[in-house]
């Protein structure tokens, strides 16, 4: 969510499209980049642009409704100005972007209202929970209902050793290898996020669209496996921590960040120290290849995650937020 609504403007009465053709699709992506650069910070996540990139280069199906107010409605060359994706979870998840030229004219408020209008209990992300997106929500009577922290860490510099690792006995570690591991993975990945609204419902379709990414490299992907198997049997994994680079920007002068992409841990091995270990294993592969900086995403009521990454160094940074409409919200995920 991005603008505060201009309570003078006419309302927009906007219908949600099950499909969304590839035109309007990329005009999508180009609003949501006008936004990073007004805003400094995303207001789409990772899924929602590989969808949009998906459908830019055919139509196909998904499991999204669309809502689009463009700048001539019906002209096949016409400007989007706004546009609300959501997924259609359980409960629903949307996300909203207008373009910074056209706020203030009532368009994020009538995308707010088509959302809840159609889906009720959505959950609708405020990403960096700017200020503009705090008085939107004031204005629809939302209340907040999850956190996700981005905390960091530096990498290089005074306060940044990192300690060793050690792994159990009949435990080792190596790289992802594309082609062997992918159904290891998922199978481990959604019984570590059993309970995730988003990471656990990772598909092959997901995890192969991730690999086809420019950021993807199999030797930041790194597995913790237990070697305690019969004879003749491959290991077995038990844990995992996937990081990430992205290409460095044009234009800009600072590096790119390390993330913290995904770090999952069997519920069997759970209690061992591999959930500390296989993150120290990313972070010392992200110093390696030259980052100043490790950042992460980690939910605000995650006690347990957020105690470790404490004692690792992170600290909060920033934070996103999900508003509900609090009489569809019994409580804060």
């Amino acid at each position: 969510m991005a603008e505060p609504q201009d309570q003078d403007s006419q309302p927009l009465v906007l219908e949600p499209r099950e499909h969304l053709e590839p035109r309007p699709s990329a005009e999508v992506m180009a609003l949501a980049v006008r936004a990073t650069t007004h805003d400094g910070i995303r207001p789409l996540s990772e899924q929602t642009v590989l969808n949009l990139r998906r459908l830019a280069e055919a139509p196909g199906e998904t499991a999204s409704t669309h809502l689009v107010v463009e700048e001539s409605p019906g002209v096949i060359d016409s400007h989007v100005l706004g546009y609300a994706h959501v997924e259609r979870t359980e409960p629903p998840s949307a996300e909203i972007v207008v373009d910074p030229s056209h706020r203030r004219q009532g368009i994020g408020g009538a995308l707010v209202r088509s959302v809840l209008e159609h889906f009720p209990d959505a959950r609708l992300w405020a990403h960096g929970n700017l200020p503009a997106a705090q008085g939107l929500a004031r204005a629809h009577g939302l209340t907040v209902v999850r956190e996700l922290w981005q905390m960091a860490r530096p990498l290089a510099g005074e306060w940044s050793e990192l300690p060793e690792v050690e792994l159990p006995e009949g435990f080792s570690s190596r790289a992802f290898e594309v082609g062997r591991d992918e159904q290891a993975w998922l199978q481990v990945n959604a019984r570590a996020f059993a309970d995730h609204p988003e990471q656990g419902r990772t598909t092959a379709v997901d995890l192969a669209e991730r690999m086809a990414e420019p950021w993807f490299d199999p030797s930041g992907f790194l597995l913790i496996e237990d070697q305690h198997v019969p004879e003749g049997q491959p290991a077995r994994l038990a844990a995992f921590h996937w990081t990430k680079i992205e290409p460095a920007q044009p234009g800009h002068s600072t590096a790119p960040d390390g993330e913290v992409y995904v770090v999952g841990v069997d519920p069997d091995y759970q209690g061992r120290g591999l959930g500390r270990a296989v993150t120290v294993l990313g972070l010392r592969h992200l110093l390696a290849c030259g980052m100043e900086r490790a950042v992460l995403y980690v939910d605000g009521d995650n006690a347990a995650a957020i105690a470790t990454y404490h004692r690792l160094g992170f600290e909060r940074t920033s934070v996103d937020v999900q508003y509900a409409d609090p009489q569809h919200a019994p409580g804060r995920r």
